[in-house]
């Protein structure tokens, strides 16, 4: 290694030390990566609030991350004033997305900082953004609603998936539950809410949908429609506890659980949902692995009393790739596979590593 000065460094100027150089390309890599950031972590880029094929995981995940990177970049040196709106944007979001899925959120294990500071951010944007201070206001103390009244409904926008003669309009009440209303396109007339409220969006949309399909069909059959909003209701359970590390049985007894539920599905919907859940079980069981450096079989003969074999961890290793791959932040898949590389499935009577991915 040559010396710091050596004669084919660039020379510094007059007014900088190395030290300073040092600092200058600290402050151009923070640009670099605020610049990156401020052109593809918008909220809108990230999230796809009307489109329930879309992974919730993948979603959250992304919002999540890009608040924590971008919260950091504002804490560096002279953060300018686009990264602190690009924040506050993805605070409030990450709340919405919350309120969406139903997750339980809390800002210090989800955000890692105390609520009033997140807040704060939140309060920020929607001094902003009028159309997000609205939303704000239904969810919370309801200035502008009549309170409790489920007559009184915000629209939230139309369904971009829908094909026919007829739109869907998504809406929150004063109740703040989720509503759907069918409106024939072109006939002018005002909007009839369906007597019918959620706690979630999903659970709406696969409402609406089943509705839209039987006006546009003139079908009084619900078929796949109805499973899949029976199964969605046994998977918002899950959904709600996502952000939550469930300590109170081992992660192997939950997988199991869910897998049954995925086997007892009908629908297409009912399927894409479980499988998503359980690829993220999977993952905490990998990943539980790597930290106490053993291998995936060993955690789960530790975690339950049914027979473990090399193919349940092989499959188990597999959803947890599935997971990365399409339930997490892009950003982070490179390091996530890396984790799970240095991971093995299982070992043989004979202690040899055996592993078939």
């Amino acid at each position: 290694m040559r010396p710091a000065n050596s004669a084919t460094d660039p020379p510094c100027p007059p007014d900088q030390t190395p030290w300073a150089k040092k600092d200058l390309m600290m402050r151009e890599t923070h640009c670099t990566r605020a610049a990156w950031h401020l052109t593809h972590s918008r909220p809108e880029m990230l999230v796809d609030y009307f489109n329930p094929w879309t992974p919730m995981s993948r979603q959250v995940s992304m919002l999540t991350h890009r608040f924590s990177v971008v919260a950091a970049l504002c804490e560096q040196v002279g953060a300018d004033d686009e990264l602190v709106v690009l924040r506050n944007a993805l605070a409030f979001h990450l709340l919405r997305a919350a309120t969406w899925w139903r997750i339980d959120f809390a800002a210090p294990r989800v955000a890692g900082m105390p609520t009033t500071r997140f807040m704060a951010h939140i309060h920020a944007h929607i001094d902003r953004v009028a159309e997000d201070e609205s939303l704000f206001d239904v969810l919370t103390w309801q200035h502008h609603m009549r309170r409790g009244d489920m007559s009184h409904v915000m629209v939230l926008g139309t369904d971009p998936l829908c094909r026919g003669g007829t739109s869907i309009l998504y809406g929150l009440d004063g109740q703040r539950r989720f509503r759907f209303a069918l409106r024939e396109d072109g006939a002018g007339r005002g909007v009839a809410w369906d007597a019918t409220a959620h706690g979630d969006f999903v659970s709406t949309c696969l409402d609406a949908r089943a509705r839209h399909s039987m006006v546009e069909t003139r079908n009084e059959a619900l078929g796949e429609w109805e499973d899949a909003r029976i199964e969605h209701a046994r998977a918002a359970k899950y959904h709600m506890l996502h952000f939550r590390q469930d300590t109170s049985r081992p992660v192997i007894d939950r997988y199991i659980e869910v897998l049954g539920e995925m086997t007892r599905c009908r629908s297409r919907f009912g399927r894409f949902e479980f499988g998503n859940i359980l690829n993220h079980i999977a993952f905490l069981l990998v990943r539980a692995a790597h930290e106490r450096q053993v291998s995936v079989a060993s955690v789960l003969r530790e975690g339950t009393a049914q027979p473990i074999n090399l193919r349940v961890a092989n499959s188990i290793k597999k959803r947890a790739r599935a997971y990365v791959a399409h339930g997490v932040d892009p950003l982070l898949q490179d390091g996530l596979d890396t984790m799970l590389d240095s991971v093995v499935s299982g070992y043989s009577l004979s202690g040899q590593v055996q592993e078939s991915e």
